[in-house]
């Protein structure tokens, strides 16, 4: 199934949106845990990096993001 522009756009920006709530989490509880803030800053880059990666990763290979072959 090859979803149009747009709609490719609005998943990459929902993937983006949930790897930004995973990362204030993590680093929320890190810090709550006693990680002192820059290391709860690091905790959740480090966060917002593996969910990203692992939603691009999940969309592309059930096809629903990357290039868009026109029909012949």
């Amino acid at each position: 199934m090859r979803l149009t522009f747009p709609v490719q756009v609005l998943l990459t920006l929902l993937s983006f949106m949930s790897s930004l709530l995973v990362a204030v989490v993590a680093g929320v509880l890190s810090h709550e845990a006693g990680a002192p803030p820059a290391g709860a800053v690091l905790y959740g880059g480090g966060a917002f990096i593996s969910w990203m990666t692992l939603c691009v990763c999940v969309l592309t290979a059930l096809g629903l993001l990357g290039h868009h072959h026109p029909r012949e």
